[in-house]
């Protein structure tokens, strides 16, 4: 079976959603998605913004 892709702005309005406060149970109830997937969008979005972040101040160094 073939993986379903997400657009990024589905995953970065999911990801605000969550930040927001809703559980990530909540979330895939009412979008028809794994708890995986909702966490796994908070887990890929968290390690972007923190290489993100290395970097800037790795050339501020």
């Amino acid at each position: 079976m073939k993986a379903k892709r997400y657009s990024a702005e589905f995953k970065s309005s999911i990801v605000d959603l969550y930040n927001e406060g809703c559980s990530a149970n909540s979330l895939a109830n009412e979008y028809h998605l794994a708890v995986q997937t909702v966490t796994g969008c908070v887990k890929n979005l968290k390690s972007i913004l923190t290489a993100l972040i290395l970097k800037i101040v790795h050339f501020l160094v």
